[in-house]
């Protein structure tokens, strides 16, 4: 796809919430590569994060601010004066012990990011980052059918984990906001399954590097505590989220990002052939069975990566895991 095609010019300016995390990083780096300019948010000051960024695309290009606290109805102001789009990345997590209400404090910093951004007539696009929890969760032995309009039924005392709940309300409460205010820009959601792929530096973690951290280090905790879902790596999902923020062509959409089923014993062969001097590396757990089913909107979401950035489709499996362990 040619530039002049992107639902608003390079050169312009994109709030991304959640800079320093795993995904949002990705996202940041795709943008200013496309030639625009991003004001990230954090929470606390990461001066390496800027460091990083200047070094590779040369300083004025990335700036970060802070807002502590996404509950504060003014929070995003000032953050979004003189920004063409905003992909909000950033939630309280679960397992944060500092925040005792995450969903509360998920859905009110999703409402006060939309709230602020009605009220800017440069805003075209606002991407938010929610996740594949939000239209379900495989249980079970029974195939799923995941399509645009599936939607997790859990309550806080059913769900998996918190998390869930925190992303379908996320995801929920703004296309409810949407409908109800119109405003002026589109909103679109990115729903991926589980990250995997190289981070971008080392202050970045991810559970998905801590996964893969343990096992090269013989620790098969991962066995035992993570269901088997399925996978994307991390550029492709940045990439996902960029396409809902630039492609006139997707609006109003909820975006699926899920590569394929896995198991243990694939990523395992993938770290063995990797790492062949590690001795360390468990062996998987016997009779693994995958979580099987379909995700009927992930080929449109392929379809897309495809179009607008020219690749192949899907990255696979052995070069995601390859290259979460180079940088484990």
């Amino acid at each position: 796809m040619t530039k002049n095609q992107y639902t608003f010019p390079p050169g312009s300016t994109v709030l991304v919430t959640g800079a320093n995390a795993y995904i949002g990083s990705h996202v940041i780096n795709i943008l200013l590569g496309l030639g625009y300019r991003v004001r990230g948010t954090v929470r606390t000051p990461r001066p390496w994060l800027n460091e990083y960024f200047d070094t590779c695309y040369g300083p004025g290009l990335f700036e970060t601010i802070l807002v502590t606290d996404f509950r504060d109805p003014s929070a995003f102001d000032h953050a979004l004066v003189g920004v063409s789009g905003v992909v909000h990345m950033a939630q309280a997590m679960p397992w944060d012990p500092a925040n005792s209400d995450p969903v509360g404090y998920t859905v009110a910093g999703t409402l006060n990011v939309l709230r602020a951004a009605s009220s800017q007539d440069s805003i075209k696009r606002v991407v938010l980052a929610s996740s594949i929890v939000a239209a379900g969760y495989p249980e079970g032995s029974e195939p799923f059918r995941f399509d645009t309009d599936s939607w997790d039924t859990s309550t806080p005392e059913t769900a998996i984990s918190i998390y869930t709940v925190c992303k379908t309300e996320g995801e929920r409460q703004a296309w409810k906001w949407v409908k109800e205010n119109q405003p002026s820009f589109v909103l679109n959601t990115v729903l991926p399954w589980m990250n995997f792929g190289r981070t971008l530096h080392p202050e970045i973690g991810s559970s998905g590097h801590k996964w893969i951290r343990a096992l090269l280090q013989g620790d098969s905790f991962p066995f035992k505590v993570v269901p088997l879902p399925w996978f994307i790596d991390v550029e492709d999902s940045a990439r996902l989220h960029v396409i809902a923020l630039l492609d006139k062509e997707v609006n109003s959409e909820r975006v699926f990002g899920a590569a394929g089923p896995f198991v243990w014993s694939d990523i395992t062969a993938v770290m063995k052939k990797t790492e062949p001097k590690n001795k360390l590396i468990p062996d998987p757990p016997k009779n693994e069975k995958a979580s099987l089913g379909v995700v009927v909107p992930a080929q449109r979401a392929e379809n897309l990566i495809r179009a607008f950035f020219g690749r192949p489709g899907w990255t696979t499996l052995e070069d995601c895991i390859e290259a979460t362990v180079k940088t484990a």
